[in-house]
C-alpha cells in the first residue's frame, strides 16, 4: 500500500520532530511550562501495532467496530460544541453534558474511553469557564472533529464499494459456474443415453445412431471444457474478491489508526485547554491528568485486535467435481476413462499455462528486489498478489490434477499419485446429491505453494496406465490458431506504465496482439496502433 500522508501540519510526525510547538495555537504563552512538556511526550508518534482485523472473515466487524467508532468522533465533536456554547452560561447544564459524555464514552473500548470518562466527570466542576475557553474549544477541537468525520466517511466509501464490486463479481461467476456444472452433467447423461442405443434393426437405423452418438459426444466435450473454465473463472473471482477484503483490512485499520491517533491529539489539547484555570479547577486538572497519562493508543488497538478482528481464515477452494468421476453414475468403464483423460489433458495445459505465468512474475519480483526504484510502491505490492494468485491457481490446478489421476488410476487398480496437499482435500455431497470436493489449505501452506507435484510425469503415468494414450489429441481443448503474423491476444489485467522508451503502456481490460516473446518475462505487442514490450505477468493469454 501506498505510504500514508498526514493531512494537518499541527500533528504531522515532522513538525513533532522539529519541535514545533503551534499545536497550542494562540494559547500557548498561557499552559504551564511542565504541562507543555508532558502533552509534548504524548503527540509522539506511536509504534506500528497489530492490525485490527486479517481475512475476510474480520472485514465486517472491522467496518463494525469503525462505523461505531465515527460515531463516537461525531457525537464527541456535537458534546464539545454544545459545551462551548454553554461556556458562557456557566454552570448551568453543565451536568446534563457529563452525563452525556459519559454515555458516549461508554461506546469506546480500552483506556481512550477512559480518558473521555474522566472529561465528563470534569465538566461537573467546571462552572466559571469564560468565552475563551468556549473559542478555543469551538475552533480547535469541534470543528476539526466534524472534518474528521466527514472525511473519514468519504474515504470509506470507495474502499467498501470496491469489495461489494468484487463480492458481486464473484456471486456472478459462482452461478455460472452451476450453470455449466449441470449443463455438463445432463449432456453426459444425454450421451449415456445414445450410447446404448436400443431397436437398432437396419443399417440406417445403426448409421442414424452413430451419427447422434457423434453429435452428443461433441456437445459432451465442449459442456466439459466449458464447465473447467467456468470453474477456473469462478477461483480467480473467489482470490479476487479474498485479496480485495485483505487490502481494505489494511486501508481500513490505516483509516482508524488515523481517527485514534487524532482523538488522543484532540483529548490532549482539551486538557491543555482546562489547564489554563487556574488554582481554582487545580484538583480536577490532576485527576484528569491521571487519566489522560494512562491512554495507551497501541495498548487499545491491541485489545480491540483481540475482542473485533479475526483471525486469518483458511481458504475454500472449490475444485472441479467431473460426472466421470463420481462413481455412483452408471456409465461404461472405457467412456468413464475416456472423460476423464480428456479433464486430466486440459487441467495438465491449465498448470503448464499457470507455471510460465508464475516464472514470469517471480523474475518481475526478482527485479524489483534488485531496483527498488524501478516501479512505484503499489506496483510491486500489485506484483506480489499477482504472485500470490498464481500459487493459489497452481494449488487449485495440481490439487484438481491430482484428483482426476487419483480416480483414473482407481479403474483398473493402478498406482495412485502421490500428492504432498492431498490430506487437505474434503469430499461431500450437495442436496442434489453431486459430489463436492474442497482444498483447504493452512494460509502458509496455501501461500507458499510448495507441493512438488510433476503434472506431467503423473499425466504420462496415468495414459500409460489405462493404455489410451493413442486415442486423445493433447490439442483438443486448445484455443483456435492466431492469425497470421501474431503468436497471439492477451488481455491486461493490470495497468502498465511506459517506463523506458520502447515500452507499451496498457491498461486493464486492454486487448493486445502478441508479436513475439522475448523471454524474460517480457512480450512484445501492438494496442491501439501502438507497439512495444510489456510485462508477461500483467496480462492473460487468450
Amino acid at each position: 500500500m501506498g505510504s500514508h500522508h498526514h493531512r494537518h501540519c499541527s500533528h504531522c510526525h515532522t513538525c513533532r520532530e522539529q519541535g514545533h510547538s503551534h499545536m497550542f495555537g494562540p494559547i500557548s504563552h498561557m499552559i504551564p511550562g511542565h504541562w507543555q512538556s508532558w502533552i509534548s511526550a504524548q503527540i509522539q508518534t506511536p509504534e506500528e501495532t497489530e492490525r485490527v482485523a486479517k481475512g475476510v472473515l474480520g472485514f465486517e466487524e472491522l467496518k463494525k467496530y469503525m462505523r461505531q467508532g465515527n460515531e463516537f468522533c461525531k457525537e464527541v465533536a456535537l458534546l464539545i460544541h454544545e459545551r462551548a456554547d454553554l461556556e458562557t452560561k456557566y454552570h448551568k447544564g453543565l451536568s446534563i453534558i457529563a452525563a452525556k459524555l459519559s454515555k458516549v464514552a461508554q461506546t469506546s473500548i480500552g483506556t481512550l474511553g477512559e480518558g473521555w470518562k474522566a472529561v465528563a466527570a470534569s465538566i461537573d466542576t467546571e462552572a466559571d469557564l469564560h468565552r475563551n475557553l468556549a473559542t478555543a474549544m469551538l475552533e480547535e477541537i469541534a470543528k476539526p472533529l466534524k472534518h474528521l468525520v466527514a472525511g473519514q466517511k468519504e474515504a470509506r466509501r470507495p474502499i467498501e464499494e470496491h469489495v461489494e464490486k468484487s463480492l458481486k463479481s464473484l456471486t456472478e461467476k459462482r452461478n455460472d459456474e452451476i450453470k455449466a456444472k449441470k449443463s455438463a452433467y445432463d449432456t453426459a447423461k444425454s450421451h449415456e443415453k445414445v450410447e446404448e442405443p436400443k431397436n437398432i434393426k437396419t443399417d440406417k437405423d445403426a448409421n442414424k445412431t452413430e451419427k447422434k452418438q457423434k453429435q452428443v459426444l461433441d456437445r459432451l466435450r465442449k459442456a466439459d471444457k466449458a464447465y473447467c473454465e467456468c470453474c477456473e473463472k469462478a477461483e480467480v473471482a473467489r482470490q479476487e474478491w479474498e485479496f480485495t477484503v485483505n487490502k481494505a483490512n489494511v486501508q481500513l485499520q490505516t483509516l482508524d489508526e488515523e481517527r485514534i491517533s487524532k482523538m488522543n491529539d484532540f483529548l490532549n489539547l482539551y486538557n491543555s485547554h482546562l489547564s489554563v484555570l487556574g488554582p481554582r479547577l487545580s484538583q480536577c486538572c490532576d485527576t484528569l491528568l491521571k487519566s489522560v497519562q494512562q491512554v495507551d493508543v497501541s495498548g487499545d488497538i491491541s485489545l480491540v485486535a483481540k475482542t473485533k478482528g479475526s483471525q486469518t481464515a483458511t481458504p475454500e477452494q472449490m475444485l472441479i467435481d467431473c460426472y466421470a468421476e463420481d462413481s455412483q453414475f452408471t456409465m461404461k468403464k472405457e467412456r468413464r476413462k475416456m472423460a476423464l483423460q480428456h479433464y486430466l489433458l486440459h487441467i495438465r495445459q491449465s498448470i503448464e499455462r499457470e507455471q510460465k505465468g508464475r516464472e514470469g512474475v517471480e523474475k518481475l519480483v526478482g527485479v524489483y528486489k534488485e531496483r527498488p526504484n524501478f516501479a512505484d510502491q503499489d506496483a510491486q505490492e500489485d506484483t506480489r498478489q499477482r504472485l500470490t494468485q498464481v500459487i493459489f491457481m497452481m494449488n487449485f490446478l495440481e490439487a484438481n490434477h491430482y484428483k482426476i489421476a487419483t480416480s483414473l488410476a482407481s479403474i483398473d487398480g493402478g498406482h495412485k499419485p502421490a500428492f504432498k496437499f492431498s490430506k487437505y482435500i474434503e469430499q461431500a455431497r450437495d442436496k442434489q446429491g453431486m459430489l463436492v470436493s474442497l482444498l483447504k489449505l493452512p494460509p502458509n501452506l496455501a501461500s507458499a505453494g510448495d507441493s512438488g507435484y510433476d503434472a506431467t510425469s503423473v499425466t504420462l503415468s496415468s495414459l500409460a496406465t489405462v493404455g489410451m494414450d493413442d486415442n486423445i489429441d493433447d490439442d483438443e481443448f486448445d484455443d483456435p490458431p492466431s492469425p497470421t503474423g501474431m503468436l497471439g491476444r492477451c488481455r491486461a489485467i493490470f495497468d502498465y506504465q511506459a517506463v523506458e522508451h520502447g515500452d507499451l503502456a496498457i491498461h486493464t481490460g486492454d486487448i493486445i496482439n502478441i508479436t513475439e516473446k522475448l523471454g524474460n518475462g517480457w512480450w512484445q505487442g501492438e494496442c491501439n496502433g501502438r507497439s512495444g514490450v510489456f510485462p508477461e505477468s500483467y496480462v492473460q493469454e487468450l
